[in-house]
Parts: C-alpha cells; structure tokens; sequence
C-alpha cells in the first residue's frame, strides 16, 4: 500500500478493527496514533527464499503475492536499506561459490534461504544460511565470503556491524524458511539492541520485533496503558526474551514471570535480566497454555502468535483470575474471538490502542486492557 498516505491506511485499519471490536469496547475509545512521518525502511529483518533459475544458478528475493514465483530485490522502501544491500551481495557470494540451492519438490541441493537481523539500536548484524540437515562442508568458506561482502557495503550515517554468520539448520519440509538450529560459521550467534535504557541479547532463533521504532510504536504505550506497577506481580505470557517483561521490572513490578516456549528465547531472557540487573525475574519454559502460573497475578501481558490464545491458554488465565490482562494482539480476528470468552468470564476492556507496526500493509497491532470486575463502559 505504498501508493496510500498512510493517514488513509490508518483510517481503513481503525474502521476494520472497530467493526470487530465494536461488541467489547462499549464506550471505550480505540485510539489511533496520528503519524507525523510516513514510514520507510523501518523493517530489520531480511529473510529471502533461495532457488534455481532455469540454468541452475541460485536466485534469491521474495516471493510475489500468492505464489512461489521469485522477485529479485534490487530496492525496498520497508526494508532497512543496509539490509536490501546485504540481499543484493548475498546472491553474488552464492552463485560465486556455485553452492546449489535447494529444491523444494526434489529434496536435492543445500541452501534453503539466507537471512539477516539488525538490532536498529546498536546497529548490529547477524546473518545466517539456512540449509535442510545433513553435512554443509562449504558452510565456512561460504560464511567468510558473506563477511567479506558485506564489508564493503557503503555504511549508512549510523554504522552496521555484522557480528557472526550462522549455519540455520531446518528439518521441516513446509515453506517455512528459517531452520530450527543454529550454530555460528563465523563469530557470534546472536546481537545485541539497546533501546528504553535497557540491553536486549537477541539469539539466531528468538522472536524480536521487526519495526525499528517499536519502542516508540507499541513498548511506550504498553507501559503506559499499563499505569503505575511499583510493586506489583506480573506474568509476561509468550514473553520471549523479555521485551515486556523486562520494561514493567525496569519499572519498579515487585515480581516478573516470563513464560516462554522457545528454548532460545528463554536463555536470552534469563541473560538479559543478569545483563540488565533486574532482580524478581522468573523464566519458564514451557508453552502457556500449559504453565502453572503463580497466584495472585496483579497485570498479565499476553502476546500470543497470530492464531490468538486458544483454550487452553484462556483456560490458564480463567483459572489464575489476573486483575488485569494487557492483550497484544496482530490480529484483529483472532483478539475479537478470545474477546467473547474473556470478557464472558468477568473481564471488561478499559482501554484500546492501534498501533502501527506493519505500515503499507493491511495488518496491524493492537493493545487492548481489560480488568476483572470492572464495570461496563
């Protein structure tokens, strides 16, 4: 929706999300963020599927809507420009090293995908070759040769440094691209992003947000919807490595329990509360819908993927009865769904709020409070 002012995008996206939330708001305002710019290169991951052109030689870019016909990416104005470059040289370095991509139908070649993740607020990198199981003998050459290229592409006025080159290790035989494990070729694993004072270490397989102003977008205004917490006790539901979790102990929370299922995620969530001195931190893997939470629970922030919570996660939270549970939603759908069952069991929505990480594309996010007890607007 690049053609679109992104004042009519917004306006499209409140009026679809209001016409769902609509039996749950009762007097209760979405609030729309009034944008005072119109986004560009805001996104900082770069994730291209690798294939063979009709002569074999590897070919790498995004999908075109609907269909698997790949589109070479020589310009984006979403993407992190630094990024679209790396792209640009990464096919160079493949078809240089004449490694054979991967056949989705055959199940021949080696290189699935290539990646790459920028910490917008320390500028560092890490990219990663994502391959099906099996040896990788040219993992090493190759890694040196992505380090040497993206070396020479031009630094932009904040510098990007690329930390480590990854081997990504994927045994699904879907179309999702990135690999299950990861194992550094070259240097690091992981980087680190420094934003709202504090240090987030971000593994090759943990989930961060993709918009570099998501401090600005979708952290500050949680934090605010969630007022004063100074003393409190929370869950962080789906917490990854901590984004919100770590921002309400930063504020004073008397206790913070970070549930997560990623194995990945966890480790960087107990490493960033350490890194960042964040004492009453508690991480637990394992999945939500299965966790037993800690009783009382003051505030429950939940994330879920874009399928929502499901049963047995709204059955989790049902029978722990937080007072209040901040729901951060990317989509309107399944958040209008779960609605229906949380707000029949003693819940009420206190507050609404859009926010805009996915600009120039009909989907959106979306932070919605509700407390138990509390009467209807």
């Amino acid at each position: 929706m690049l053609d679109q002012p992104i004042t009519w995008q917004l306006h499209d996206k409140h009026a679809a999300c209001e016409a769902l939330l609509t039996p749950f708001l009762g007097d209760v305002r979405l609030d729309v963020p009034r944008p005072t710019w119109t986004p560009r290169h805001f996104r900082t991951r770069l994730l291209y599927p690798v294939r063979a052109d009709r002569k074999g030689v590897p070919v790498i870019g995004m999908y075109a809507f609907r269909s698997h016909d790949l589109v070479r990416i020589e310009e984006c104005r979403t993407m992190d420009p630094w990024l679209t470059s790396f792209g640009r040289v990464a096919e160079t370095v493949l078809r240089s090293a004449r490694v054979q991509p991967f056949h989705p139908k055959s199940g021949r070649g080696v290189v699935k995908a290539i990646f790459a993740r920028l910490a917008s607020g320390s500028g560092e990198v890490i990219a990663g070759v994502v391959t099906q199981p099996g040896a990788f003998a040219e993992g090493p050459a190759l890694a040196k040769a992505l380090r040497e290229a993206a070396l020479a592409i031009p630094q932009p006025r904040k510098a990007r440094r690329l930390m480590g080159i990854v081997h990504s290790i994927s045994e699904r035989d879907d179309d999702f691209l990135l690999g299950d494990r990861h194992t550094p070729l070259i240097g690091q694993d992981h980087v680190t992003d420094r934003c709202d004072d504090l240090h987030f270490r971000i593994s090759a397989g943990s989930f961060y947000q993709i918009h570099a102003n998501a401090d600005e977008l979708l952290y500050d205004p949680a934090l605010a919807m969630c007022g004063d917490v100074r003393g409190k006790r929370v869950v962080d539901g789906y917490g990854g490595v901590g984004t919100f979790g770590l921002r309400l102990a930063k504020a004073g929370a008397a206790s913070v329990t970070i549930v997560e299922e990623s194995a990945s995620a966890c480790r960087d969530a107990e490493h960033n509360a350490k890194a960042n001195a964040l004492g009453g931190v508690d991480v637990v893997n394992t999945p939500f819908g299965g966790a037993h939470l800690p009783t009382p629970i003051d505030l429950l922030v939940v994330d879920p993927p874009r399928s929502g919570l499901g049963p047995k996660a709204i059955a989790r939270i049902v029978a722990a009865a937080p007072q209040r549970v901040l729901y951060v939603s990317c989509s309107v759908e399944s958040l209008a769904k779960d609605l229906v069952t949380l707000t029949t069991n003693g819940w009420r929505v206190t507050a609404a709020r859009l926010a805009d990480l996915f600009p120039h594309t009909e989907h959106v996010e979306l932070l919605v409070m509700l407390e138990r007890g509390a009467k209807p607007a």
